[in-house]
């Protein structure tokens, strides 16, 4: 080889290896977390339908601060959620998925927020709507896969125990789709995660589309669901967890949107049981 073709050789397989090291040839992968989209203010599209922003959003990304690699969303539909992670197209769950006990035995949970679930109802309230007991012979709407839906059964239990007409529960796969059949009357109440429902009730048409009636029911963590067989990754995450509740930027994030009630005092494993019992 010539001199000069062979320094050009050398430069090239220097260049090449200075690529690899500058640009994570073996660089850790994002950690890609499956969620729905459109829950304000936990997470959801800003006015240019294509920025994800919100709680989890912002969360999300002070996290990735303490870790390996970076969190980055993949749009999922909330019944896709477990297939999605079995299947390996998305590593862990990032979004508005209660911790449960039923759960656990499929994922772990990294808690990081604490919520439950309150009625949406029509502005002015035409259906008289004044709690789940309510609700007897009425048509109500939940998302798919949700806990809510058990919430709806029990109440159904506890209407026929006492000779009255159980609920109609239409499920949507999409949490907008839910919301829509309250403001066209189809039905009388959607049951969703208590914060997005007073972030839509205050928000939607300036206030004047809904309302939230009754109680808070099922208290309960939200977590992020991480595979059973990615115990590394589900300590990485409740170390990141834990080291933005420790340097106060969890409580700043939680202050911005408004939902600090909320609030976690540690990254909990598994939550959800102790929460339920």
């Amino acid at each position: 080889m010539k001199p000069l073709m062979r320094m050009r050789h050398l430069l090239g397989a220097s260049l090449l290896t200075l690529g690899a090291a500058c640009c994570g040839a073996h660089a850790a992968q994002p950690i890609v977390a499956g969620s729905i989209t459109n829950s304000p203010p936990m997470i959801a599209y800003a006015s240019d339908g294509t920025t994800l922003q919100g709680v989890i959003v912002d969360l999300a990304k002070a996290m990735s601060a303490h870790l390996p690699a970076p969190i980055v969303f993949k749009p999922e539909a909330f019944p896709n959620l477990f297939p999605a992670m079995k299947s390996g197209q998305i590593d862990v769950a990032f979004t508005l998925m209660n911790d449960t006990p039923q759960r656990e035995k499929l994922v772990d949970f990294v808690d990081f927020f604490n919520l439950g679930t309150r009625l949406l109802v029509r502005k002015g309230n035409p259906e008289h709507v004044q709690d789940l007991h309510s609700l007897c012979g009425k048509t109500v709407s939940t998302v798919q896969g949700s806990t809510q839906i058990e919430l709806v059964a029990q109440t159904s239990d506890w209407c026929a125990a006492r000779r009255k007409p159980p609920l109609t529960d239409m499920q949507f796969a999409q949490p907008a789709d839910a919301r829509m059949q309250v403001q066209i009357g189809r039905v009388a109440a959607f049951l969703g995660n208590s914060p997005v429902m007073v972030y839509i009730a205050k928000t939607a048409g300036h206030g004047k589309v809904f309302e939230v009636v009754g109680p808070e029911y099922q208290p309960v963590p939200l977590g992020i669901a991480v595979p059973k067989g990615k115990p590394a990754l589900r300590a990485e995450l409740q170390k990141a967890l834990q080291a933005v509740i420790d340097d106060g930027s969890y409580a700043k994030i939680l202050r911005r949107y408004g939902v600090e009630s909320g609030a976690v005092k540690a990254a909990i494993i598994n939550g959800g049981a102790s929460a339920q019992s």
